[in-house]
């Protein structure tokens, strides 16, 4: 990389780099000073040893600040174009990526729990029960605040000590203030990438909680946590706030199964059909008079009534219609003709009580786990269970794929790289299309332990089939890497296309992009897919 660089020379208030402008080049400073404009506003300076437009060598993007010398300014300067000659690409990394993939096992320390006082059962209890991100994403109940206070253990922390550093990928701790503060610090980013001072953001103090991300999902921690003087702390971590959650769902799916034995088109099914049935079930509020079902539309899902009392009504009757009464013990099944087909609905099921709670299951989700239930009753409980077949799944259109030839393909030219691997810009021989081909590496895969999450990928991308989802046309396994065709997009980042057109404050353009994204999200939801 050094040999690849040349020195070059600019003088006081000469613009380098000029925002808005496409980028091919990367500068290091070795003397003097450069300032970072944005809208010809003064956002940093930047010294000898400090660097700018590395995303240069990665794409082809607009330059998102100006860089203008002050005073003489000498760097070393690298192209591209010189860049991917020398194969150097493909050993870039990317220290400021907060994207994570993250499967690989590493050592995680679990201290015994440390007796509590009843004082002190109450702060971790309330402590769990203010924190929002918990509140939002998991049901906290006195049985699992009980066995997470059982858990937790309790640390002494000097003052100036680190607890949380931004950035840590290994964020397996959540952290309850006994007493002394916690400082949460920021670190800014210059325009390039560049961390500059970190910044104080907030105190935490006594009762309160930080960490909790760390509980819920892998990701890197997002700020910096430093004691401000001595402090006491209690520790949750990660792995058995997972096993207590799990053993509560695992005693309500239990309770699930239970109402669905009781089921008569049920019965078809196998225990384990049963038990994933049970996983799938979600658990519905409703208020007096809102209705369930109404007569006459298309039948999409059935209902088990757990808690209040439902009227069914037949249009054009006069006599009162049949009103079911729901208990724990005793769930009352209804709609679950819907799982059979979708006729429409032979009578209206309107709240009677104040309020009502029902688990229900979507046809579609039933057939994307079981098949049809028309399938199952043919099949009956002597066949094979559908768990342990390799189920393919019904939302792919498979005549879409297959016509396309991996040696039929050729590079024309790198349209970026990140940890994974690239994407490149190919183009098919015989029809001259052309497409993004991203390859992903296998050894780095494995490295990261992310087998699982790439082949999710494979499948959620060959479900959707939508102009606002980008298209996946064909999959190719080689020696080294896994490969995906994709549609090609050329438009680049949004957020830089904004900066470039100046489409910043455009009321129509905001509604047609946000627009965009609304019905892909339909569209992803359409097959059951998520998007965090």
């Amino acid at each position: 990389l050094a040999s690849a660089c040349e020195d070059v020379y600019f003088q006081d208030g000469e613009v380098i780099m000029k925002q808005g402008d496409d980028g091919h080049e990367f500068f290091v400073i070795k003397e003097g000073e450069a300032e970072v404009l944005i809208s010809e506003k003064k956002m940093a300076v930047l010294k000898a040893g400090q660097y700018f437009g590395e995303n240069a060598l990665l794409r082809d993007e607009p330059r998102t600040a100006s860089i203008k010398a002050v005073g003489r300014l000498k760097a070393l300067r690298i192209s591209r174009t010189k860049f991917v000659e020398m194969g150097l690409r493909e050993k870039l990394d990317f220290p400021q990526r907060k994207a994570v993939g993250r499967g690989q096992h590493h050592q995680v320390v679990v201290k015994a729990p440390t007796p509590k006082t009843e004082s002190e059962r109450q702060l971790i209890s309330n402590a769990l029960k203010k924190n929002q991100n918990l509140q939002s994403v998991v049901d906290l109940d006195m049985s699992r605040i009980k066995a997470i206070c059982d858990i937790a253990w309790r640390e002494e922390v000097p003052k100036g000590t680190k607890v949380i550093t931004e950035g840590d990928d290994n964020a397996d701790y959540f952290y309850i203030v006994q007493s002394g503060s916690f400082v949460v610090k920021l670190a800014a980013q210059s325009m390039e990438g560049k961390p500059n001072a970190a910044t104080p953001a907030s105190l935490i103090g006594p009762g309160e909680s930080f960490g909790e991300l760390a509980l819920l999902y892998f990701a890197p921690r997002a700020a910096t946590v430093q004691a401000s003087d001595d402090a006491s702390v209690w520790i949750i971590d990660r792995g058995n706030f997972k096993k207590i959650m799990a053993k509560s769902s695992d005693e309500k799916e239990t309770e699930y199964l239970k109402y669905l034995e009781k089921v008569d088109m049920l019965s078809p099914l196998k225990r384990d059909e049963k038990m994933a049935l049970a996983k799938c079930l979600t658990e519905v509020s409703f208020n007096k008079g809102e209705v369930i079902m109404k007569q006459g539309e298309p039948g999409d899902a059935f209902y088990l009534l757990i808690d209040g009392s439902v009227d069914f009504i037949k249009e054009g009757e006069n006599k009162p219609g049949t009103r079911y009464q729901g208990f724990q013990d005793k769930a009352k099944p209804f709609g679950e003709q819907a799982l059979l087909n979708n006729k429409p609905r032979a009578c209206t099921v309107r709240v009677a009580s104040q309020t009502a709670r029902a688990l229900m299951v979507d046809k579609q989700s039933f057939d994307m786990l079981l098949g049809p239930l028309e399938e199952l009753k043919k099949r009956g409980k002597s066949g094979k269970s559908k768990l342990q077949e390799e189920r393919q799944s019904t939302t792919i259109d498979s005549s879409r794929f297959g016509k396309i030839k991996r040696k039929d393909l050729k590079v024309l030219g790198l349209l970026g790289c990140g940890g994974f691997g690239a994407v490149e810009l190919v183009e098919h021989q015989g029809t001259k299309e052309t497409y993004a081909l991203k390859a992903l590496s296998k050894g780095f895969i494995v490295k990261s332990g992310m087998q699982n999450s790439v082949m999710s990928e494979k499948k959620v991308q060959l479900m959707c089939d939508s102009p606002f989802i980008i298209k996946v046309f064909e999959t190719f396994n080689g020696p080294e890497d896994l490969c995906f065709l994709l549609e090609l997009a050329l438009g680049g980042e949004l957020y830089a296309t904004y900066n470039k057109k100046g489409f910043f404050g455009k009321v129509g353009h905001a509604k047609f992009y946000a627009a965009g994204v609304v019905v892909a999200f339909d569209h992803l939801h359409s097959k059951k897919i998520v998007f965090r």
